[in-house]
């Protein structure tokens, strides 16, 4: 089945790709150079099979062709499956450079130019998609990216090269002119650039901040012993300021059950308890958004932290500040 579904959507992108449409030859002769052979019939039977899943087929001519020569295209093939590779965009992009003739560069540039790079996918097209399903809705807060930016920044995050940008903190007066090292980008409740800083620190800036992202030449070295992955499930969330702990905390019976199916992070332990009490241990950063984890609905009066001393003064500490809000 999965060879059969993968056959066809080949044949329904060989199908869309052609503005003149293929013969059932050409069909063939696309198979056998990607290492199979199909016969005439089972070309038909495919194309029948593309109209069962609501891809609607049409014929074409083309002059030159015998009188008896049928030509089949595809339109309206969901932009899903037209999504290059990382590996198919790089070999274009390299096909470009190579290239002499402006008008296969500027056709190879506006194909390039209509894919969607996946952090700005992530952050605006979700939302567009959630707006436009009659069944979703989106009840958090929510950000939108520039296009062009995220370009920008994704290209240096692959080719290690550093940008400009302008930054203004929300406590800031002015922007101030940066030049960074982009390594990675991170998703939480908004998202978030993450750049080499000082003696090869991560720096966090939010997205949604940054003004006027330009690229530079300028080249950079990754640490070899800097694990992006690795450095993102240290914290509990965005935020890595703070010093590793160990978490123990304590779920009563009225939320247990459904707090045993969501994971916290990755380093979790759970066992159950006596009476329905669900203990949770586990060993990270980011304690400002633990705490606001701990302050959810979901939970709040329904949970206890039991380790460690430094995390319980900190609640406390936040609980003080939020008596200023009323």
């Amino acid at each position: 089945m999965a060879t059969k579904l993968r056959d066809l959507m080949l044949l329904a992108t060989d199908l869309q790709s052609s503005s003149i449409g293929l013969t059932k030859m050409q069909l063939i002769d696309r198979c056998k150079d990607r290492g199979f052979e199909p016969s005439k019939r089972t070309v038909e039977r495919w194309l029948v099979d593309l109209e069962e899943l609501g891809m609607r087929t049409e014929l074409t001519e083309v002059e030159t062709d015998h009188q008896n020569t049928k030509r089949y295209k595809v339109r309206g093939l969901p932009n899903a499956l037209l999504k290059l590779l990382p590996e198919e965009r790089s070999a274009l992009e390299r096909y470009g450079q190579m290239i002499r003739d402006e008008t296969t560069k500027n056709a190879l540039n506006k194909v390039l130019s209509t894919q969607t790079n996946l952090s700005t996918a992530m952050v605006n097209n979700l939302q567009e998609l959630i707006e436009q399903t009659a069944y979703t809705g989106n009840v958090q807060a929510r950000i939108s990216v520039d296009p062009t930016q995220m370009r920008i920044i994704e290209q240096a995050i692959e080719g290690l090269t550093e940008i400009r940008f302008k930054y203004k903190t929300q406590t800031s007066k002015i922007a101030t002119q940066k030049q960074e090292k982009p390594i990675g980008l991170l998703y939480g409740r908004f998202s978030y650039l993450v750049c080499l800083g000082y003696r090869d620190k991560p720096i966090i800036y939010r997205l949604d901040l940054l003004e006027e992202v330009t690229s530079t030449t300028q080249f950079f070295v990754k640490p070899e012993k800097f694990n992006f992955k690795e450095w993102c499930n240290d914290s509990f969330g965005i935020y890595h300021g703070d010093d590793r702990i160990r978490v123990v905390i304590e779920f009563d019976s009225v939320v247990s059950r459904r707090a045993e199916k969501i994971k916290f992070h990755s380093s979790q332990q759970v066992l159950k308890k006596k009476d329905g009490l669900l203990q949770m241990v586990f060993i990270c950063r980011g304690w400002k958004e633990l705490i606001h984890e701990f302050m959810h609905p979901d939970w709040l009066g329904h949970i206890k932290i039991k380790e460690p001393k430094e995390l319980k003064d900190a609640v406390k500490d936040y609980l003080k500040v939020c008596k200023d809000m009323i």
